[in-house]
Parts: structure tokens; C-alpha cells; sequence
């Protein structure tokens, strides 16, 4: 964790806050969750670090690269990494407990873990991966409207793609170890349980993400550039300052990663209990109520 550490802060992944912060959490995975669920939460810090720091000249010319010249602080990295430590602590204390072990909950919890990590992973990647879409992107909210790149609650197909990807990387690495090395994946204990990890990741990945994009769109404070017509949460576009057009004042972009961190949890737990249909199911009604309206 040092070295990981070290290589993160010597790269510009994170200031001196964040890479405390990172420490802690990525600490306390590594002691409950194991050699797993440390993997897992590496793989979203190390790929939030380099899909931040791609083509970054580009993205700050545009007004659309992460502030603090990519750098990470303290807020960013609880904000993203808080739930799935909650949910790594829960999965040890369950596996303690000899009657909660046999009613499946680490699994079901350990669910949680990758639903929250998949929603954070598939929502920073989508978040800049998805600004270099060759075609506007369309608010969430209204999926027919076409709006400015950098636009709170904008999604792309791009974007959608490198979310889709996030979540099957982390859950085919899941079944990775499982397969080659059971004994390093507690959690998993059954076939049935095998079977469900990748679409779980996936999914969670894709409907977290659409949520962070939800919940930015209708709760986090917005202010419109009035040079690019832009929705954005920074008060300064195009180098002048923005307008406050909507929102929670006091909702950040903190808030969206915790509540959206937190929903890709629940769906990941959802998940695990085999409630596939309904998942699957709310998804075709949101898909079909926001093309429509």
C-alpha cells in the first residue's frame, strides 16, 4: 500500500489529503475484505487516476477536467470510497457469525461491496471517458434533449460503453479469483452465487451510474455558463463566472457519489438476493419514461 501510495501521490492521483484518506480506506479493506476486495478498490482508484489524467490539457481547455489539476482531495475519496469500507466491515462481521453465514449474508453484503464499487468506477470513467463522445451528449432526464459536454446529468453512448466496461472488468475479476482460488473469495460459496457475480457488476455499474447522473440533474446546486449555455457545479465556465439556476445549495457532487455509491450498494444487495426481474424491469420503465417525456 505504500508503494501504491507513493507511485499514486508521485503521479498527481491524489494531494496529501487524499492520500491519507486513501490509506485508511484502502487499509481497512485489505484487513476485512481481503485480498479481493482490496484488488477491486484498487482497480477503480488506479483507473479513476489514469481516465482523470487522459488527454487533461484537452479536458481544462474545454472547462471539463477535474479541478486541482486532477489531483484528488480528502472529499473526493470518502465520498467515493466510504460506503464500499462500510460494506467491507459488514462483510467480515457477518462471515463471524456462524447462523448469518449459513443465511447467505456475506454474500449478499459482499453484493453490496461490488455494487458500490462498480457504481464509482463506471461513474468516474463515463464522467471522462464520455466528454470525448464525437456526438452531443442528452440529459438524463430527457433523452431526447442534446445538451453541452460537461453538463450536469449528461450521459453519452460513450460514456454508457466505459460504464458497461467498468462493471464487467470488475466482476469477471471477481470471478477470476473465485474460480482459480476459492478460498480467497469467502463470500462466494455456492455455484449460484458464481454465476450471478458478472451480470451483478454489470449492472449495478449501469443503473449507479444513470443515478449519479439522476441525482446530479434533479439535486445538486447547478449553475448555467451564459458563454456556453453549460450546466455545470462550478461557479466559474469559460473563464467567467456562472449563474445559479437550481439545485440544493448546499448538495455537492460529494453528496451524488455518497448517494449514488450508496444505491449501487442496495442494488448490489438486491442483486445478490436473485431479484433480477425487478431490476431489470424498473430499468425498462425508466428507459421508456425519460425517452418519452
Amino acid at each position: 500500500m505504500v508503494v501504491v501510495g507513493a507511485l499514486a501521490y508521485k503521479l498527481q492521483f491524489v494531494d496529501i489529503s487524499g492520500l491519507i484518506s486513501a490509506f485508511v480506506v484502502g487499509f481497512t479493506i485489505w484487513y476485512t475484505g481481503g485480498v479481493v476486495s482490496f484488488v477491486i478498490i484498487l482497480f477503480f482508484f488506479l483507473s479513476a487516476g489514469l481516465a482523470t489524467k487522459m488527454k487533461y490539457k484537452e479536458k481544462a481547455q474545454k472547462d471539463l477536467a477535474q479541478e486541482g489539476k486532477g489531483k484528488r482531495s480528502w472529499i473526493n475519496v470518502l465520498g467515493s470510497g466510504v460506503i464500499p469500507m462500510m460494506f467491507s466491515i459488514a462483510v467480515y462481521m457477518t462471515g463471524l457469525s456462524p447462523e448469518l453465514a449459513a443465511a447467505g449474508w456475506p454474500f449478499l453484503l459482499f453484493g453490496g461491496y461490488v455494487g458500490a464499487v462498480a457504481t464509482t468506477t463506471a461513474d468516474t470513467l463515463a464522467s471522462e471517458i464520455g466528454v470525448f463522445s464525437k456526438s452531443k451528449p442528452r440529459l438524463i432526464t430527457n433523452l431526447r434533449r442534446k445538451v453541452p459536454r460537461g453538463t450536469i446529468g449528461a450521459v453519452s453512448l460513450l460514456g454508457e460503453g466505459a460504464a458497461l466496461f467498468a462493471g464487467l472488468f470488475i466482476g469477471v475479476l471477481v470471478l477470476f479469483f473465485a474460480l482459480l482460488a476459492p478460498g480467497v473469495v469467502p463470500a462466494i460459496t455456492t455455484t449460484e452465487q458464481l454465476i450471478v457475480i458478472v451480470p451483478l457488476s454489470m449492472l449495478t455499474a449501469f443503473i449507479g451510474c444513470n443515478l449519479d447522473s439522476l441525482f446530479g440533474a434533479v439535486l445538486q446546486n447547478r449553475f448555467v455558463c451564459e458563454i456556453c449555455g453549460a450546466i455545470t457545479d462550478k461557479e466559474f465556465h469559460c473563464n467567467y463566472e456562472t449563474k445559479y439556476v437550481g439545485g440544493f445549495k448546499s448538495f455537492s457532487n460529494m453528496h451524488v457519489n455518497l448517494g449514488s455509491s450508496g444505491m449501487g450498494a442496495t442494488l448490489g444487495v438486491v442483486l445478490g438476493a436473485g431479484l433480477f426481474v425487478w431490476i431489470l424491469g424498473s430499468l425498462f420503465f425508466w428507459v421508456a419514461a425519460s425517452s418519452s417525456s
